[in-house]
This record gives structure tokens, sequence and C-alpha cells, in this order.
């Protein structure tokens, strides 16, 4: 029963990330994608539509992403590793994967400087709004658990 709880966590997770991802490439894609149309493979179609092979890499992103964090994340590897080191190793792993990705899809040309930058602001942007949300839902299952532990001692 364990195990099916787990795969559909993972799955939970696996779609989730991919969701959110689609909907990520989906914004630069609406706004720029008729600029950017014979630039990159990410704007194939412009800004009418994401082709196969994208939402395929996509998927496969997330699927790494999906994996790192479950390796990462969970107690059963990584125990005496602080969350912080976590994070950064988790990161940079993902980072690594990503510039993989741009260079072997060409999702955009490796020897332009200004798709870089870009890359590394949409990138530093997405992380921090990860990290800040994790950090609210963190907080917030900590209110939680010692709410339920005042209740719990107050009952006794």
């Amino acid at each position: 029963m364990e195990d099916k709880k787990n795969l559909f966590k993972f799955l939970d997770r696996l779609f989730t990330t991919f969701g959110i991802m689609i909907i990520l490439f989906l914004i630069p894609k609406l706004l720029f994608g008729a600029i950017g149309e014979g630039y990159s493979t990410l704007f194939d179609y412009g800004n009418k539509a994401l082709s196969i092979a994208t939402i395929i890499e996509l998927f496969g992103l997330s699927l790494i992403v999906t994996v790192a964090r479950t390796l990462f994340f969970s107690d059963k590897l990584f125990k005496a590793m602080p969350m912080i080191a976590r994070m950064i190793v988790f990161f940079a792993v993902i980072t690594f994967f990503i510039v993989l990705f741009v260079i072997f899809f060409s999702w955009f040309p490796i020897d332009d400087f200004k798709a870089w930058i870009g890359f590394i602001v949409s990138f530093a942007l997405s992380t921090c709004a990860a990290v800040i949300i994790a950090k609210i839902r963190e907080s917030s299952e900590n209110d939680k658990m010692n709410k339920a532990l005042e209740k719990y001692r107050s009952e006794k």
C-alpha cells in the first residue's frame, strides 16, 4: 500500500511540475513567439502552439526535476546533508540538465549572450519563487504541527 502511495505522490509531483513548466514556457511564447519564430525550437510555431517535440522535451525535464526532487528532499538518501546544501545541489543539478537541454534540443542559440542572460534571469526568478513558496508551505505546516501539539498538551 505504501508503494502505491509513493507512486501516486511521485506522479502528482511529476504532472504538477510538468503543468507549471508548460505554463512557464507558454508565457514568453505568447509574448515573444511571433518575434522568436525561426530563432529557436521553442518558437517553432511562433505564438500559436508548442510543438510535440517541445512538449516531450519539457516532460523529460519535468521527470528529471521530479526524480532529483525525490532524491534530494527525501531523508532516505541524504539524511546528514543540511537542507540548504540539498537545495544548492538540487538547483545545480537542475541547471546542468537545463543547459544540456538548451544545447541538445537547440532551445536557443548557444552563442547568443542575450539568450543566456534571459535564461539566467528567468531561472533565477523561478528558483526564488520556488524557494519562497517552499518556505511559506513549510512555515504553514510547522504552524499546524505546533497548534496540534499545543492542543494535545492542553488536553493532557
